[in-house]
């Protein structure tokens, strides 16, 4: 009888403890998602409210080469000659009596003009010609695609960086790209240069191509799996506040100016900074090092450190039992990824989360959001107003998401909130024509707002679903060995989609106008029918359960959207319960 009890007892399992959000853990989720994924966020946004300076700035720079000097003139938002083409006389030359706020005309002649009236040198290229000019708008689209193009070359490499140099040491690494980029940002003006702009967002773009996929990953492994979905989502809030923030940096009271806009491109230098001095306090995430470097008790050591108790056992165990299958398989490459039958389907949900990401128009509606506002007629000194209300509003609805991922699960916060984003730009696609058709002039204000309020709800909608989710899902419903593999090719369709959108997005909109949202709503309705189908609830499932519940395909996928004995048994294997 003692010996049957003592067995009794050692066979009593583990307890799991209550999860909770302790010192270390909310420590390093921080310097994680502010030198990572509010960076990335930021460089979304940044273009956005100065691009009519910049591309003012490419055009003076442009005429410059060819010999003609021009100066901006804030008032008319454009371009005037300081001498005629092919002359060396000027016409005039403006001096600038900041103290008193005046501006002195000094004729060529030697004459001074009273500063009662503004006069101006000879028009050389109108706010509405610099606008329009193709030339200026494809090398404005190719300075916000590269950004886009690169980061899609540094989500390709992540999967490698993750497994070879960790984690966090990968993410302080990095770091070098962005203080590279905050140096050409910041000297694009003093240098008339906009090749230094350019070659600034191609370092952007490669950091945060490799930071978006480890940071997803760093948050994945570090959380408990009770709050995982809600650490998840900070990444995706942090992006929104860096959004938020390049639109306040970037209003005319602050660095949005002829003189300031350079600064909003050197900010770069500072998130990470923090990075690069902080991260090194953080433990580097315990499944990798268990999993991937066979280090138990570095492992345990950074769960103490996560968790704030001792007895971590249970979560050491979950990984052992992982990384006895991970030993008997092969390192994961794009090839065995790809050929692996198990993985089909996952691979197919990740990549057309990713595609629904950034073709649902988020980051048009974020990097050309005072563009679509111009669209819509919202009057020119408004919208950078509206723009920052914008990223106001994608801040409090992510936010207010964070809670309510691990309450209501992610598909109901995928499918509901995207068919909102259809309706939003179903009633955008009509004021946009009723606008445009200059039929209702004497209602012009009433749609100017209903196409406000409308972006508005569609943000809403994507900072609650497509926005943390398709991150969250991704780091869940691939077991260790592939994941860092199967985030960085999914990835890598994100930032191509996001590409050929930045790319396009300002071309589509002059050919064809408010229609331009009828492709996103296309896009949207065809993912909320594949979602509603093949994606599985992922809310407190271990890793495992996940992987094994999709991997037997559509033949049990009512499974997938459950939890049965099923569920349990090893992948691959189809025998019934």
């Amino acid at each position: 009888m003692m010996e049957e009890m003592n067995g009794k007892a050692h066979a009593s399992p583990i307890i799991e403890r209550e999860a909770k959000m302790t010192t270390w853990l909310f420590f390093s989720i921080t310097v994680c998602v502010f030198g990572n994924s509010f960076l990335y966020g930021y460089n979304i946004g940044v273009v956005n409210s100065p691009a009519s300076l910049i591309k003012a700035f490419y055009f003076k720079v442009y005429l410059a080469r060819d010999g003609i000097e021009t100066d901006y003139y804030v008032d008319d938002k454009s371009l005037h000659y300081l001498s005629l083409p092919n002359q060396t006389t000027t016409i005039a030359t403006v001096v600038n009596n900041s103290s008193l706020g005046l501006n002195y005309t000094v004729n060529s002649n030697g004459t001074t003009v009273a500063p009662t009236t503004t006069v101006h040198p000879l028009l050389a290229k109108s706010a509405d010609e610099i606008k329009d000019d193709n030339f200026i708008e494809l090398m404005w689209s190719i300075t916000v695609a590269l950004f886009v193009f690169f980061g899609m070359v540094g989500a390709f490499s992540s999967g490698r960086i993750a497994d070879y140099f960790g984690r966090k040491k990968g993410m302080i690494i990095i770091t070098v790209l962005m203080f590279v980029a905050s140096i050409f940002g910041a000297i694009t003006s003093v240098a008339n240069s906009p090749e230094c702009l350019m070659v600034s967002r191609v370092f952007v773009g490669l950091h945060n191509g490799i930071s978006v996929s480890l940071a997803s990953l760093y948050l994945a492994e570090i959380s408990p799996k009770s709050i995982r979905g809600a650490v998840g989502t900070c990444h995706q809030l942090f992006i929104t506040i860096g959004i938020l923030w390049s639109m306040v940096l970037g209003l005319p009271d602050l660095c949005g100016t002829w003189g300031a806009w350079p600064v909003l491109f050197g900010f770069n230098a500072l998130p990470a900074l923090v990075c690069l001095l902080l991260f090194p306090l953080c433990p580097e995430s315990p499944r990798y090092m268990l999993i991937k470097k066979n280090d138990e008790d570095g492992a345990k050591k950074a769960l103490i450190k996560l968790r704030g108790y001792l007895d971590v056992e249970d979560e050491l165990e979950e990984m052992r039992a992982e990384a006895r299958k991970a030993s008997s398989i092969e390192t994961f490459t794009l090839k065995k990824l790809l050929s692996t039958p198990e993985l089909k389907l996952p691979i197919i949900i990740a990549v057309v989360m990713q595609i629904a990401q950034q073709w649902s128009g988020i980051n048009a509606a974020m990097s050309y959001s005072s563009f679509i506002f111009e669209q819509a007629q919202v009057p020119d000194q408004t919208i950078p107003y509206v723009v920052v209300g914008q990223g106001a509003i994608n801040v409090i609805a992510t936010i207010i998401c964070v809670p309510l991922m691990e309450k209501l699960g992610r598909r109901p916060l995928l499918i509901f909130p995207m068919g909102g984003m259809v309706l939003s730009f179903l009633v955008l696609t009509v004021s946009l024509n009723l606008l445009t058709s200059g039929d209702f002039d004497e209602h012009k204000f009433a749609l100017a707002m209903v196409s406000i309020t409308v972006m508005m709800t569609y943000v809403i909608g994507f900072a609650v679903g497509l926005g943390p989710i398709p991150f969250i899902v991704v780091g869940e419903i691939f077991r260790q060995e592939p994941r860092a593999a199967a985030m960085s090719f999914s990835l890598a369709f994100n930032w191509i989609c996001n590409f050929i959108l930045m790319l396009t997005f300002r071309f589509i909109q002059k050919g064809i106008g408010a229609y331009t949202y009828l492709i996103f709503i296309v896009i949207l309705v065809a993912s909320i029918v594949f979602i509603t189908i093949f994606v599985p609830e992922t809310k407190n499932k271990t890793f495992d359960e996940i992987a094994q519940s999709i991997a037997f395909g559509r033949q049990n996928k009512g499974n997938a959207f459950g939890q049965d004995a099923e569920e349990l048994q090893p992948m691959g294997d189809s025998k019934k319960v």
